[in-house]
């Protein structure tokens, strides 16, 4: 009985061994769960806005994720001013099917949360090619969806990376700079009239 017992346990220790083997093997090689980043910025909060809701929504969750506070009262704004996906044909092939070209492109602007714009509209865009088959086409809308996902989830990622990286004395410099432009512009103005 009892070294049945201890033949037990032995198999036991002999599964998880591996097991806990291969989950500190992947810890300590940097290996981290899809979406999550591990990115240290000096950009404490940041408000985000737009008119496609579930990217805003999925990018502002990004950001949270990063340590960034995301407020509506924060001191700057990431404002998504343009979302395009765009499907076109590229080949035709002889068993009735082809290849498309799915693109996503994103444009965004950073402001102050008093509407100054910083820097230049970033522009990003992601694209994948994929096979087409006419005769199941609910497959192929299926797996245009899952591609655009996968393209908008990449440039999540890009745009929480290139944000976090921002330093504040980089905004603030930028601040700066765009509030002299809005002054010389309200002189010129005024000189007009």
């Amino acid at each position: 009985m009892q070294r049945a017992t201890q033949q037990a346990r032995y198999l036991q220790w002999r599964t998880i061994l591996p097991l806990l083997l291969v989950t500190s093997l992947l810890t300590a090689c940097g290996f981290q769960l899809r979406g999550q980043m591990d990115i240290a910025s000096e950009l404490s909060e940041l408000s985000v806005t737009g008119s496609d809701r579930t990217f805003v929504r999925d990018l502002r969750r990004a950001l949270s994720l990063t340590g960034i506070s995301i407020n509506d009262d924060a001191p700057y704004r990431l404002v998504i001013t343009r979302i395009n996906q765009d499907t076109g044909q590229r080949s035709q092939s002889s068993a009735g099917s082809y290849e498309r070209l799915l693109t996503l492109t994103v444009t965004y602007q950073l402001e102050t949360d008093d509407g100054l714009k910083l820097f230049t509209p970033m522009e990003l865009s992601n694209e994948r090619f994929f096979t087409q088959d006419q005769n199941q086409s609910n497959a192929s809308s299926n797996e245009e969806r899952i591609i655009f996902n996968e393209l908008r989830q990449d440039i999540i990622n890009t745009t929480v990376r290139r944000v976090a990286a921002m330093s504040g004395d980089s905004l603030r410099q930028e601040a700066e700079r765009a509030r002299e432009v809005r002054k010389k512009e309200l002189e010129a103005l005024e000189a007009r009239e």
